[in-house]
C-alpha cells in the first residue's frame, strides 16, 4: 500500500490514529513516570538484561502490593468492627425487659361452655358438645405448636369459618384469671393495667413492659413510645417485678424474658416454664450497641441492622424477632394466600379462615425454625439469661423476676477498619512498593484519555509521521551501494618449489 493511499485512509477518519496515540503516550509515560523502576524499562540505550531486571522487580512489587491490598480488602469485608466491654456503666439507662406470660391453657372453661351453648343450643348431645368445645379451644390455643390439631375440623361447614379474633376475645382467660398482687419497685399496681394481652406465635399471652402489646392494646399511639418503657436505676430499692399466678398445677406457664421492643416468637425459647415450684428468678443481661460510625459499613459487613434502617410492617423498630415474624408471614401468604390468626391485622395480609388454617398445617415444616430468612440481629440487641432460681417454700408464694446484680454487662461495637483506614492502607502499600499515589492514578487516566485524544485532534500530522516511520519499507541508504570494482594486476612471482605464477587481485 502506498504512503499516499495510507494518508487518505487515515485522514478520512482521524480517530483511527487513536491507537497510535495510545502507543506513543505509553512510551512517553514510561519515560517520564515517577513510578519506581518504570522509566528504566522503556529507556532506550540500556542493555536488555538491565531492562529485564527492572521489569522483574517492578512486576514483583506490583504482585506483592496487590496481594496485600486484596488481604486488606478481605479484612475490611469480613471483620471491620470490634466489640469490646463498655465500662462507663454509671451513665446507663437500663430498660427493664418485657416479661411475657404464656399459659399452656389460655381457655376459660366457663366461658367456653357458655359460648358453645349460645352458638349451637342447649340441648346438644354430649359427643357434639365435646366436639364443638374442642374446636373452639383449638382456635383459642392456636399457635405453631397445635396446627396439627386443626386438620380434622377442616371442611366441616357447621363450624365457624372465620372471625376467630372475636372467638378469642370471648373465650380466653382474662388478666385477672392469670395474675394478681403485682408490685413494681416495692409499689403495688393493678396487674391488668400493666399486663396487656398479646397474640404471639407461641399462643395467647400477657406481657408486661412490651411495646408490641401496647401497640395492640392502645389505639392512641401517643401512649406507645420509648417513654412508656420501664427503667431501673442503681439507686432503686429493688430491681424485680413481683406478681402471683392464679393457675392450676396442670397449667404450666411459659415465662419469656426479652427486650421491650420484641415479641416472643417461634425462634425464642422461654427462660422458665413455671409449674408452682419456683418463687424467684434472677437473670443477667448482655446488651450490645453499635456506634453510629458503623453506618458507613454495609449490614453484611457489620452483621447487624440499625433499628431505623429497614422499615418493617410488623413493628415500628427493626429487631431480629420482628424481621423473622414478617418473613414467616410473607411465606405463609405465598403458600396459602393468608396468615395465621395470631398475627395482628396488617394491610396486605389476610387472616386465614378455617380452610386457610388447614393449608398452613400442611406447610407447617416450611414455616418452622428452619425457615431461611434474610434477617440480621439488631445493632442494639439484648440477651437475657437466667442466673439463679430459688425454690418455693410455701404454697402460692409470689414470683419475683428481676436482675440478679448491678451493673448489667454492656458491649460496644465500633468500627475498627473503616473506609478512611482502607484508603490509607491502600495508599501506604502502593506507595511503599511502587511509589504510587492518587495523583499517579489521575496522571495515568490523563495520559490515556485527555492527552491521547488531544494529540489526535491537534497533532495528527505528527502521529501520521510516526505511523509512516513504523510502517515504511526498508529505508534507502543515503548513498548508492555498489559492488566494488576489482582490477586485477598480475604480479608474477616465482615459486621456487613449483615454478608457478600467482595472480593477486588488488582493490582500486
Amino acid at each position: 500500500m502506498s504512503n499516499k493511499k495510507v494518508c487518505q485512509e487515515f485522514y478520512g477518519s482521524k480517530w483511527k490514529l487513536l491507537p497510535i496515540s495510545w502507543k506513543h503516550q505509553t512510551k512517553e509515560f514510561f519515560e517520564k513516570s515517577t513510578l519506581h523502576g518504570v522509566r528504566y524499562i522503556a529507556e532506550s540505550g540500556r542493555p536488555f538484561y538491565e531492562r529485564f531486571m527492572w521489569f522483574t522487580l517492578t512486576t514483583l512489587g506490583t504482585v506483592t502490593a496487590l496481594m496485600i491490598i486484596f488481604s486488606l480488602w478481605e479484612k475490611f469485608q469480613s471483620n471491620p468492627t470490634i466489640t469490646g466491654l463498655d465500662t462507663d456503666f454509671h451513665n446507663w439507662d437500663v430498660p427493664f425487659p418485657a416479661i411475657t406470660l404464656c399459659p399452656s391453657n389460655s381457655v376459660n372453661e366457663t366461658q367456653l361452655d357458655e359460648y358453645v351453648r349460645k352458638q349451637w343450643g342447649e340441648d346438644l348431645p354430649e359427643e357434639k358438645m365435646n366436639y364443638y368445645k374442642e374446636y373452639i379451644a383449638q382456635i383459642v390455643l392456636l399457635s405453631y405448636n397445635n396446627f396439627q390439631n386443626i386438620d380434622k375440623f377442616v371442611g366441616d361447614k357447621s363450624l365457624p369459618q372465620d372471625n376467630f379474633k372475636q372467638i378469642l376475645s370471648e373465650v380466653r382467660i382474662s388478666c385477672d384469671d392469670l395474675a394478681y398482687d403485682c408490685e413494681w419497685k416495692d409499689m403495688e399496681f393493678s396487674c391488668c393495667d400493666a399486663f396487656l394481652p398479646i397474640r404471639t406465635e407461641n399462643g395467647f399471652c400477657y406481657s408486661f413492659n412490651s411495646q408490641q402489646a401496647q401497640l395492640e392494646a392502645y389505639t392512641d399511639l401517643k401512649k406507645v413510645s420509648d417513654e412508656s418503657v420501664q427503667y431501673i436505676y442503681e439507686t432503686d430499692s429493688t430491681w424485680s417485678l413481683v406478681f402471683s399466678l392464679r393457675t392450676k398445677n396442670d397449667n404450666h406457664v411459659k415465662i419469656f424474658i426479652h427486650s421491650w421492643e420484641e415479641t416472643p416468637n417461634l425462634d425464642m425459647d422461654p427462660q422458665l416454664v413455671w409449674m408452682h415450684q419456683i418463687c424467684r428468678v434472677f437473670f443477667s443481661s448482655k446488651h450490645t450497641y453499635t456506634t453510629d460510625d458503623a453506618r458507613q459499613l454495609s449490614a453484611k459487613q457489620r452483621r447487624c441492622i440499625f433499628h431505623d434502617e429497614i422499615k418493617l410492617l410488623t413493628h415500628p423498630r427493626y429487631s431480629y424477632s420482628a424481621c423473622m415474624t414478617q418473613c414467616r408471614m410473607e411465606t405463609a401468604r405465598k403458600l396459602c394466600g393468608c396468615v395465621p390468626n395470631f398475627y395482628k391485622e396488617i394491610e396486605g395480609f389476610t387472616l386465614c379462615n378455617l380452610t386457610g388454617l388447614g393449608c398452613i398445617s400442611v406447610h407447617l415444616s416450611n414455616l418452622g425454625r428452619g425457615l431461611n430468612c434474610p434477617c440480621e440481629l439488631g445493632c442494639e440487641n439484648t440477651v437475657y439469661e437466667v442466673e439463679k432460681l430459688v425454690d418455693s417454700v410455701e404454697a402460692d408464694e409470689p414470683l419475683h423476676v428481676g436482675f440478679g446484680s448491678w451493673p448489667m454487662v454492656r458491649y460496644k461495637r465500633e468500627v475498627l477498619f473503616g473506609w478512611v483506614d482502607l484508603l490509607v492502607s491502600f495508599g501506604g502499600i502502593a506507595g511503599l512498593f511502587l511509589g504510587f499515589s492518587l495523583l499517579t492514578a489521575v496522571e495515568i487516566i490523563y495520559y490515556f484519555t485527555m492527552r491521547a485524544l488531544c494529540m489526535v485532534h491537534h497533532n495528527s500530522d505528527e502521529l501520521m509521521q510516526i505511523y509512516n516511520e513504523g510502517n515504511s519499507d526498508t529505508r534507502q541508504p543515503e548513498f548508492n551501494q555498489q559492488k566494488p570494482k576489482i582490477k586485477k594486476k598480475k604480479l608474477s612471482a616465482i615459486n621456487k618449489k613449483n615454478d608457478e605464477i600467482y595472480t593477486i587481485p588488488f582493490l582500486n
